[in-house]
């Protein structure tokens, strides 16, 4: 997982900022995040602007799980597509 996920104990949580320079970019990493969550059917929490997108991933636990590091791990792949890294 990228180091850029935080990691919160009360509630568990991950949460993670992704920056972007065209909105065309921003739309389409929203659809991989959509598309992934549907997928874990694991929904994260999402706000975003113009140039950036905020996502909390909460458990369903008390603790993080293998399904939060997972949606982590997949929305960090989906950047990586869109922006071009991978």
């Amino acid at each position: 997982m990228n180091e850029r996920w935080r990691s919160k104990k009360n509630p568990a949580a991950l949460d993670a900022r992704f920056d972007f320079e065209e909105f065309d970019v921003l739309r389409a990493f929203l659809d991989e995040v959509a598309e992934e969550a549907d997928r874990l059917d694991h929904h994260p929490n999402i706000s975003f602007g113009r140039d950036r997108v905020s996502i909390i991933i909460y458990s369903t636990s008390d603790e993080l799980s293998d399904i939060d590091h997972a949606l982590a791990k997949a929305i960090d792949d989906g950047y990586d597509k869109v922006t071009g890294l991978s």
